[in-house]
């Protein structure tokens, strides 16, 4: 092989690493939700954004100690137009501060509706009553 192949061989094979090398430093490496990483007050969205689930999919908020929830919506779509309000049958797992509302029949949702859903949960600080904070986040459904 001629010198001059191998030299052009060779940068192809460090361009091709320094893009890699590249790539790995753009992304994050966690795929972490930014609106939910540097909020304090936010442990977890359930599902995560984007994220495909099942018609009978939970549905909630991870909250950290200290704040709670609010209000639950579920919409049909992604841009949030129809909210159900759930909150009266949301499940609160005490010491977790989880918040989680499962469909089922006799729920004011029975099943999350086919393709995009919305939820946006309204919460507070618990020191600090009616100042509340805001998240909402888009999943599909199969």
């Amino acid at each position: 092989m001629p010198r001059r192949q191998k030299l052009v061989f060779a940068g192809l094979i460090l361009a091709g690493f320094a893009m890699f090398v590249f790539a790995g430093l753009v992304s994050d490496g966690d795929g972490s939700d930014m609106s939910v990483s540097q909020n304090p007050a936010i442990d977890r969205i359930i599902p995560n954004r984007g994220d495909e689930v099942l018609q009978q999919q939970t549905v909630g908020i991870d909250l950290a100690s200290g704040y709670r929830l609010v209000r639950l919506t579920i919409s049909p779509d992604k841009a949030c137009r129809f909210p159900v309000d759930v909150t009266s049958q949301v499940r609160h797992v005490e010491g977790l501060q989880q918040y989680l509302f499962t469909p089922n029949p006799g729920q004011l949702v029975e099943q999350l509706a086919a393709d995009d859903n919305c939820a946006i949960a309204t919460f507070e600080e618990i020191a600090n009553p009616g100042t509340t904070q805001q998240i909402d986040w888009t999943f599909t459904v199969n």
